[in-house]
C-alpha cells in the first residue's frame, strides 16, 4: 500500500513540476506580439487591429491602431482565435474556401480570412495572434513575423 502511495504522490509532483515548466502566454509575452505587430504595420504606412488569445481562444490582449476601421476588431479577434482553435494558420480556411470548399463555412468558430497564426513555446501551441488591416497579404506576412518573433 505504501508503494501504491507513495508512486501516486511522485506522479503528482511530476505532474505539478511539469506545469509549472511549461510555457505559458503570458501579458508580456503578449505585448510582445502587439508590439512586433504594430512596428511592422507602422512600417508599411498601413492601420489595423491586432488580438491575442489563449490557447482556447480567449481574448487575452488587443489594439486597434489610429485610423483603423471598426471593422477590423472583430476581423482580428477571429482570426486570432480561428488559429488558437484548430492549430493552424487561419490562411488554411481561405484557401480551403478558394478552392471551393464550401463546407469551410459551417465550421464552428472559422474565420476564412488570412492573418491568423498560431503561437507557440517550446512546440506547444499557447495561443494565437490575429491581425486585420487593409491589405490581406500584410495581414499574413505580420501575424507570422510576430508569431516566429514570439520567445
Amino acid at each position: 500500500m505504501k508503494l501504491k502511495a507513495s508512486v501516486t504522490l511522485t506522479l503528482l509532483l511530476a505532474a505539478a513540476v511539469s506545469q509549472a515548466t511549461a510555457a505559458q502566454l503570458d501579458n508580456t509575452r503578449a505585448s510582445q506580439v502587439i508590439n512586433t505587430v504594430k512596428t511592422h504595420i507602422h512600417a508599411q504606412h498601413s492601420t489595423g487591429c491586432v488580438a491575442v488569445v489563449d490557447a482556447s481562444g480567449t481574448l487575452l490582449a488587443f489594439q486597434r491602431l489610429d485610423g483603423a476601421s471598426p471593422g477590423c476588431v472583430d476581423a482580428a479577434i477571429g482570426k486570432a482565435r480561428t488559429s488558437a482553435l484548430y492549430r493552424t494558420p487561419s490562411l488554411k480556411f481561405m484557401q480551403r474556401l478558394q478552392h471551393g470548399e464550401t463546407t469551410v463555412l459551417a465550421i464552428p468558430h472559422a474565420v476564412a480570412l488570412g492573418g491568423g497564426f498560431p503561437l507557440t513555446l517550446q512546440g506547444d501551441v499557447v495561443g494565437a495572434v490575429g491581425v486585420s488591416t487593409p491589405q490581406q497579404e500584410l495581414d499574413n506576412q505580420v501575424a507570422e513575423a510576430a508569431a516566429q518573433g514570439l520567445k
